[in-house]
Parts: C-alpha cells; structure tokens; sequence
C-alpha cells in the first residue's frame, strides 16, 4: 500500500478509520485478503478486455475508462483520478496539477504523435516506453496504476495493428525497467522488452 509523507497526522480518506486498508466493497479489513481479492477481479476482467478492448480516444478519459472496467468490482472511487498525493519508493505527481500534467506531459504529445500511426516495430517500442513511463509518473489512480497503463498501451499498440501480450515479461524485469524508465528517464531497458513482446 501506499504511505502518505510529510504529514503525521494525515489519514486517507481512501483508508478505513481503523486499519490501513483501502475501503472496498466487500469490507474487506485484511491488506493480504484484500490483495489477493483484487488480483483475482482484475485478472478477470483483463481477461475479458484481452477479447473486447475498450474503445477510446486515448485520453484522460479513455484511460478513466480502463480503469473503471478493470476495478469496478471492488473500488466505489474505479475510473476516478485520485484526490491526494502518494508516495511509493519515491513521489508522483500532486494531485492538484495531475489533470493538467496528464494532458500536457502525455495526452497532447500523443495526439501531436498522431497516436504511434504508420511508426515502425522499433519506434512503436520507444513511443510506448516513454507513454508508459510518463503514465506510471503521474500514478493518476490511487490504486491499479500499473495495470491500468499495461492495458492503455496495449490498446494503442493494438489501435496501429500490433499485438502486446504482457504475459511474455517477467514480472520483475518490467518492474524494475518501469522504475529505471521512470526514475531515471532511461528508456532503454523497457523499450526492449516492449520490442520483444511486441508483435
């Protein structure tokens, strides 16, 4: 989960009010079993998605909507941006400038990129690295960010005739490249990876 810094005293108002786990719609008051229940409901719901994407126009908006499908089984707050700031091994985006970053750091450039059409195997692997890992900065939910951005990038991939099945990374690889990609702006490792699953 995630920590809140720079005020002690500070409580998520996405947390219960006596335990640190995010409220749910099956009132589930365990970190692990709550888990373990929202791994089970992305899963299927990805699944279902793997068949039918949903439509967009790769916008905040579009993104929302991935978000809302893939967590609309246990988040009342699935498809809406979060209202605070958070924090995991480093800080992401305040909350108060994150429509405004998400529209002028992603959402523009992307338009201005014409969405990756007629882009080569190489540079379609690029353009979704440096997305994916301005997506994963902005972290706009307060939870499910990573699969969210998996499945936004995969529509893109999929909108310009490619196919992006993530189940061919390895878990920690992709983890550890998002976090170069993001931390460090360099692109290299997960462009690769995204390269090699890309076909």
């Amino acid at each position: 989960m995630y920590d809140i810094s720079g005020n002690n005293e500070y409580r998520s108002l996405y947390y219960y009010k006596d335990v640190d786990v995010l409220k749910n719609k099956f009132n589930i008051k365990d970190a692990d079993k709550l888990e373990k229940m929202e791994r089970i409901l992305s899963s299927q719901r990805l699944s279902e998605l793997a068949i039918n994407p949903i439509k967009g126009n790769f916008d905040i908006e579009h993104l929302c909507e991935i978000h809302k499908y893939i967590f609309q089984d246990i988040y009342e707050w699935a498809g809406q941006l979060r209202n605070e700031d958070i924090f995991k091994g480093g800080e992401f985006a305040p909350s108060y400038l994150l429509r405004d970053a998400l529209e002028n750091e992603i959402f523009k450039p992307l338009k201005k990129d014409d969405y990756l059409k007629n882009m080569s195997r190489r540079n379609t692997s690029d353009k979704i690295a440096f997305y994916m890992s301005q997506l994963n900065f902005a972290h706009p939910f307060r939870e499910g960010n990573g699969r969210t951005q998996r499945e936004f990038v995969r529509n893109l991939a999929f909108s310009n005739g490619y196919i992006l099945e993530w189940d061919g990374a390895e878990p920690e690889e992709l983890l550890e490249a998002t976090i170069e990609a993001t931390r460090k702006y360099k692109y290299e490792h997960l462009s690769k990876i995204i390269f090699r699953l890309l076909k």
